[in-house]
């Protein structure tokens, strides 16, 4: 393939890496807006006392075979029949495992219904190892198409069923069959879109050198995976299924903006400051003006989400949410902070040294940790606390980054502070309507207007080309550097 052929297709499969995740993302949303509204809080919190364990059964079973053999230079069909059954025998391994542990899981959290359902909701982590191999085939051929299609397809007709489900009263069983058939359906159309068949002939020298690139990756994913799901734990277990639902509604929702802007970046942020490493200043450049695009994203997004919290959770989730609105607030406060960390942690990994990502990556699980160590008197407690080791973790990340890049703790907020002091203006109108005005669908579509009105009209009127920037950068892969 030609260098022009493959930019065309690389610059393709961008656009739809980037359809999957909205599209994917937006159907989540919805599906959960409209779940939410049928099932009760309790049902919600039965499902979320069991993703630890799904998810840290996708993590070991995945094993890091994605990055180490899309990053090799060639795979041949054995190597990739041994994978494939290596992962194969692992996922069965895990579900018997927690098949057998599933009345310890219900005993541990005082929730009985957790036995069936545990040993049902398993199951998708067999069907997800189905389709690690033929995924990562389409993703080293740039097939970014065929994997947008097998997600979205997934995601919809899972979603339909799980409505229709919810619709019947099928309660917490409508949410496992959506996880189930969601990696089931996705399995499937992966396999036919690949047209990849495991062989017979296998190659099993290739799982020590799968393992021996994957083994920091295997561990940073397992930390991950604790951390981020140590709460449902901890919640599930000294509280209750209740609020152990307001709380994993409020983390599922929160984390979706953040994701977007993450993602909608770090797409174009990581090959061309890859490819500026021969050129120190105009690489630190860009990468100022990536953190001012994140800036100019996230602070009117996550603040306008807490000034309209309220009234957005009594219009889409109805009243019985309303409890969750205070976790989500706080949590949204946290999730400011993750763009701009996996820009950071990103630009590591770009200018060549991934070694401070992962130590970096270990202290904000470590803070994470210490601080549910400390503070666990109540979730919301737990959540401020939450909230300051991101916060401190956050600062390390500048620090460390700022170092290789000569960029200081000043550059960083200056270029930062005036889109949070903007945003932090267009929350204040916010705030200052929703007091006036009772109705609360005339309330969010005022705010909504009124927030991107001064927010935008500020930004403007002080004389800032982010939003310019912004926009080249979507159409063209790239920013001034002026």
């Amino acid at each position: 393939m030609s260098s022009d052929n493959l930019h065309k297709k690389t610059a393709v499969s961008i656009v739809w890496s980037a359809i999957d995740k909205f599209g994917f993302q937006f159907v989540a949303l919805l599906v959960g807006i409209i779940t939410a509204r049928l099932l009760s809080v309790e049902d919600f919190g039965l499902i979320g006392a069991l993703a630890i364990f799904t998810q840290l059964s996708n993590v070991l079973v995945e094993s890091g075979f994605s990055a180490a053999l899309i990053r090799r230079k060639h795979n041949n069909q054995k190597e990739y029949a041994a994978a494939f059954y290596f992962n194969l025998t692992l996922s069965v391994l895990f579900y018997l495992i927690l098949f057998i542990a599933a009345p310890q899981i219900a005993k541990y959290f005082n929730m009985p219904e957790l036995e069936r359902l545990a040993r049902f909701l398993f199951l998708a982590v067999i069907f997800n190892s189905l389709c690690i191999i033929p995924n990562i085939v389409l993703t080293r051929k740039l097939e970014f198409k065929k994997i947008m299609i097998a997600n979205l397809l997934a995601a919809i007709i899972s979603g339909i069923v799980t409505i229709i489900l919810a619709i019947k009263g099928f309660g917490y069983w409508s949410i496992a069959w959506q996880q189930l058939l969601q990696a089931f359906i996705r399995s499937i159309v992966t396999w036919y879109l690949s047209k990849w068949r495991p062989s017979f002939k296998c190659d099993f020298s290739i799982i020590g050198k799968l393992f021996s690139f994957s083994t920091v990756l295997i561990i940073t994913s397992i930390v991950n995976t604790v951390v981020k799901y140590i709460y449902n734990w901890v919640i599930g277990k000294i509280y209750n299924k209740t609020e152990l639902g307001y709380y994993s509604q409020a983390f599922k929702f929160q984390s979706i903006p953040s994701q977007i802007v993450s993602s909608s970046l770090s797409v174009v942020a990581y090959p061309v400051i890859s490819s500026l490493n021969n050129q120190k200043q105009r690489q630190l450049q860009y990468f100022r003006k990536l953190i001012r695009i994140n800036a100019f994203l996230i602070f009117p997004i996550m603040l306008g989400l807490v000034g309209i919290a309220q009234n957005m959770v009594i219009i889409l989730l109805t009243e019985k949410w309303l409890p969750a609105v205070i976790y989500f607030q706080i949590m949204v406060s946290a999730a400011i902070f993750f763009p701009f960390q996996t820009l950071l942690l990103s630009t590591l990994n770009a200018i060549g040294k991934p070694t401070y990502n992962f130590c970096l990556e270990m202290i904000r699980n470590a803070l994470v940790i210490i601080s549910l160590i400390v503070f666990h008197d109540s979730i919301k407690q737990m959540l401020w606390a939450f909230v300051i080791a991101q916060c401190i973790s956050y600062v390390v990340d500048v620090i460390v980054v700022g170092k290789f890049m000569k960029y200081t703790i000043i550059h960083h907020l200056k270029d930062i502070l005036p889109y949070a002091i903007i945003a932090a203006i267009m929350y204040v109108a916010i705030i200052f309507v929703d007091n006036y005005i009772n109705n609360y669908y005339i309330a969010v579509v005022v705010q909504i207007l009124l927030g991107s009105v001064v927010y935008l009209g500020l930004t403007t009127l002080l004389g800032s080309k982010i939003i310019a920037d912004a926009i080249k950068l979507i159409k063209d892969k790239k920013v001034t550097l002026e």
